[in-house]
């Protein structure tokens, strides 16, 4: 593929899975909202327990094969069923173990409902594995538009059907529906509006190949799902289901920020990745670009939040979600580092380096695993900033591999951020301490500190402002020239 072909297929690709992720963003936000004021605290932290066991055991599912998938330049149809069926396979097994574990998962908690409520959710283990290489197959083409339709369209209509189990006083339940729903139907969706079907194959040696890539690559995942959700249990068995709930709220509302958004990028960005492996010129710049356009606004918007997360808590949630703040603003702190963790963890997938990626997540994950059995003597707030310590660490090594494996080195991104990190700090700071002077709303301020951020950026030619001029610039010529595709 050309330059300019990848260039509009990855332009585009950004677009529609930014429209997916607004969406799905924009109904998270309504129906989160709408959530909380019709549930407590409790219902979010009893359903916030479980997710460890659902995320392991959806990454044991995907098994590494679907980033092996993408990462294989021409994968054959074997290869797609043998997946296919590999996946299934274990997803059953999956769910046979947490039906059976159930009851001694809710005895660990000391609450008996989660037997019943963990039977259930664990659907999600089969039904997602029903789709995983439909989708896979579409981020393969670059194909987000179909992918953001299905999903926006799924989430919507699960997002009724819990609404309407919380009025009706389900409780937790509401929320377990909401999940599962949301599974299940874009599941469904995708099996009606996919061209591709399954053959009544599966290739051993195909399942062999692809491992060699996706055992590293799964390997890397599982510890990072356990150590990434460990908080959960700890939180959950030694502090209170209340406590529980705060945190998962307040994560939920940093993941869209510091995670989601930047996720934007990184899923369009690991296919191209991909296809330009073997040329170290376009693939180091290509990711130096990456990480300097994820920073340059994400840093500015965990600022923000930071400033106003007491009003906008309140706004969102009511007040009686405020003991969430300042676990919200801890979070906020470590999303200055989660947000480009993936930008270089997928630079190095894309290269092939999985078996690096597993070797070193032994070191991150015991890190954060590490720091968090320190902290929970400590209270919760140290959990969190033990969480946050650890993203720091993650992002120092993945930046580290993505050096060593390209010509974009770890002390050249530390500079490139470093200055975007002061161009955000020193506006904050500056509307910050204007708004204690002057004892008015840090929303009032909002607006001095993105101005000042603006301004810096414009004054000392900041290239991530260029390069998204330059992104708006392409995209309205594109819609402004009759004709052009």
């Amino acid at each position: 593929m050309s330059a300019a072909n990848l260039g509009k297929k990855t332009l585009t690709g950004i677009l529609w899975s930014s429209l997916e992720k607004m969406g799905g963003m924009a109904l998270q936000f309504g129906v989160n909202i709408v959530m909380t004021r019709l549930l407590l605290p409790e219902a979010f932290g009893t359903v916030g327990m479980l997710e460890i066991f659902i995320a392991v055991s959806q990454t044991l599912v995907e098994g590494g094969f679907a980033s092996a998938l993408i990462q294989k330049k021409d994968p054959s149809s074997t290869d797609y069923s043998s997946v296919f069926f590999c996946n299934l396979a274990i997803s059953l097994l999956l769910y046979a173990i947490l039906f059976f574990s159930a009851p001694f998962i809710a005895s660990f908690y000391r609450m008996p409902m989660l037997c019943g409520l963990l039977r259930v959710l664990a659907l999600i283990i089969v039904t997602s594995a029903l789709s995983i290489v439909q989708v896979n197959i579409l981020k393969k083409k670059l194909s987000f538009r179909h992918i953001a339709f299905v999903n926006i369209l799924s989430y919507a209509l699960s997002a009724a059907a819990a609404i309407t189990a919380a009025v009706s006083g389900l409780g937790a339940w509401a929320i377990v529906i909401l999940m599962l729903g949301n599974s299940a139907v874009s599941t469904i969706i995708f099996w009606i509006s996919a061209r591709w079907r399954p053959s009544p194959v599966c290739s051993i040696k195909a399942i062999k190949d692809l491992f060699s890539f996706g055992g590293y690559f799964l390997g890397a995942n599982i510890l990072q799902e356990i150590a990434k959700n460990l908080q959960s249990i700890i939180i959950g068995r030694r502090f209170s289901a209340t406590d529980m709930g705060l945190f998962t709220q307040a994560y939920k509302l940093d993941r869209i920020s510091s995670y989601t958004l930047p996720s934007i990028i990184v899923q369009v960005l690991f296919p191209v990745y991909s296809s330009i492996q073997d040329d170290d010129d376009r693939f180091a710049e290509t990711l130096r670009s990456s990480v300097r356009l994820v920073a340059f606004i994400i840093f500015p918007l965990m600022a923000a939040l930071i400033m106003c997360a007491s009003p906008l808590i309140r706004f969102l949630y009511t007040d009686t979600w405020l003991p969430a703040v300042p676990y919200f603003r801890i979070l906020c702190v470590g999303g200055f580092f989660v947000c480009l963790q993936n930008v270089n963890f997928y630079a190095v997938a894309a290269q092939g380096k999985s078996r690096a990626l597993f070797l070193w997540s032994f070191y991150k994950w015991s890190f954060l695993i590490v720091a968090l059995v320190i902290a929970m003597f400590f209270g919760m707030k140290m959990i969190l900033w033990a969480m946050t310590l650890s993203g720091f660490n993650i992002y120092l090594v993945n930046a580290a591999l993505a050096g060593r494996f390209s010509r974009y080195s770890l002390i050249s991104q530390i500079k490139d951020i470093s200055l975007i990190a002061l161009n955000t700090l020193a506006p904050l700071a500056l509307a910050w301490w204007l708004s204690s002077l002057l004892s008015i709303s840090t929303i009032l301020s909002l607006p001095l500190f993105l101005a000042l951020y603006l301004l810096l950026a414009f004054v000392f030619h900041s290239k991530p402002l260029s390069d998204c001029i330059s992104i708006i610039n392409r995209f309205r010529a594109k819609n402004a020239t009759p004709g052009k595709s």
